[in-house]
């Protein structure tokens, strides 16, 4: 089954809003992000290709829960590249987006291409890029949406060895720029390895743009069913530590019949249901990109004030090792820093990044000298672009009404705030009477009794 795409749903207003952000991006935030080696402590800098990309899909799964079959029914393309067996057979990240004709761009290459959105990925070097490939094909739905083929989760040490790249760190970095993730499991085989655990709580932070697609789900009966999705959503749980787990899709997702005809009605329904989820995506990439950019514009104005806040704790003197040994100090005792700028900003505690991670990486920073002084300017910046730039651009998106309470009244009783000031207040003069109270409880009085009125 191919999905058809709606070639209308990336309208003139998406485009707009996606090339302003852009400018305003380039502009504001990036050089902010520069200045501050935000890119060390976090994601690198943001390209004009990622920004202008197409809605991507990340798919990840231990080996043969049918990722790779997923995307040939979604797209509809039967190609000779596409390695479909019961045994773990993809062994590289594929990239499906369209072209004109079928061909195959290597990882090198596919880096270079400036029309491409991976250009990040030659960090992770080249025995990573050995590894990843990108499939062109002319299909309708690649017109709007990008798929991202992953390689089977293993188990053990033996095969997180013998990658040769840090597969968890390019998870991480792909599911930060896409814009859903699957999360696939077999209905047979439910234990979720050391590794794609890992994974999962690796990408935490894009909760939001994870769902689970239990596949294979036709092949056992419906109260088997129930009792293998009950047992998935407790390992969940535990994983996610959360109580509530992202929505889950169960079914068999290939053009095969059913084998187990018991929830026949339940599998289609969440096959359409996965189906308009991905038709969605290209309708609301703008606003996907919008609150990324804020988000990452709130990440880097915590990142510049625990930047100023490590160089200002710093001796002005630095003889005999005592700047090395005061910036050992102030890693090791971070919390404490995290605290005063807590109270500080008035940051909530789930604004600050994750504490291990920065430590370990602040250990990795050279010289504390490079920080800079004083952030107050580049705060202002990031104000202005999360309180003022992004509103307006969102306003072109539209789609939310107006509070009638925002109106002005039009009718016999608008009053005016100077009614409502109490006598002597009201700007006539210190001791003046005015209307004060006096003109309110005249319009309401129509509304009361005589004796209640005469009380008043």
């Amino acid at each position: 089954m191919a999905v058809v795409a709606d070639n209308g749903l990336t309208d003139g207003m998406s485009r707009t809003v996606v090339q302003n952000l852009k400018t305003l991006y380039m502009d504001l935030l990036r050089p902010i992000e520069l200045e501050s080696s935000f890119g060390h402590f976090n994601d690198a800098v943001l390209t004009v290709s990622e920004l202008e990309a197409r809605p991507q899909v990340l798919l990840i799964g231990q080996y043969s829960t049918g990722k790779t079959s997923l995307i040939k029914w979604v797209t509809g393309i039967n190609s000779a590249f596409f390695d479909i067996r019961p045994q773990p057979s993809t062994d590289k990240f594929m990239a499906v987006v369209h072209g004109d004709e079928e061909k195959v761009i290597n990882g090198d290459a596919a880096t270079c291409l400036p029309k491409l959105p991976y250009s990040g990925l030659s960090r992770f070097g080249s025995s990573f890029l050995s590894k990843f490939q990108v499939l062109v094909e002319d299909a309708d739905i690649l017109k709007q949406i990008t798929f991202m083929d992953t390689p089977g989760v293993l188990s053990g040490d033996k095969q997180r060895i013998s990658r040769g790249y840090d597969f968890m760190k390019v998870c991480r970095w792909l599911a930060s720029r896409s814009d859903l993730i699957l999360l696939l499991f077999d209905a047979h085989k439910l234990d979720i390895s050391d590794e794609f655990k890992e994974v999962i709580e690796s990408i935490k932070g894009d909760g939001d743009k994870c769902r689970c697609v239990l596949n294979k789900a036709d092949e056992i009966d419906g109260e088997n069913l129930v009792k293998v999705y009950g047992a998935l959503m407790w390992n969940l749980g535990k994983i996610l530590q959360t109580p509530e787990v992202a929505r889950m899709y169960v079914g068999s997702f290939w053009d095969e019949d059913y084998k187990c005809k018991d929830l026949e009605r339940l599998l289609n329904q969440d096959r359409k249901d996965l189906v308009q989820e991905l038709k969605d995506l290209p309708r609301n990439v703008c606003v996907r990109r919008v609150n990324e950019v804020v988000a990452r514009a709130r990440a880097v104005k915590v990142h510049l004030a625990l930047c100023c806040a490590l160089r200002a704790r710093l001796p002005s003197l630095g003889w005999c090792g005592r700047r090395q040994r005061r910036q050992r100090w102030l890693t090791e005792h971070l919390p404490e820093v995290y605290a005063e700028v807590m109270k500080e900003y008035e940051f909530a505690a789930g604004d600050m990044p994750a504490l291990e991670h920065f430590k370990e990486r602040l250990r990795g920073f050279k010289d504390f000298r490079s920080f800079q002084r004083s952030c107050r300017s580049q705060q202002e910046t990031l104000n202005k672009l999360i309180h003022h730039e992004i509103p307006r651009l969102m306003a072109l998106v539209g789609g939310v009404s107006a509070s009638d309470l925002g109106h002005k009244a039009n009718g016999t009783c608008a009053i005016s705030s100077h009614d409502f000031a109490p006598e002597g207040l009201n700007g006539k003069g210190r001791g003046e009477p005015g209307r004060g109270w006096s003109n309110l409880l005249a319009v309401r009085t129509t509304h009361w009794t005589t004796p209640l009125a005469d009380q008043v």
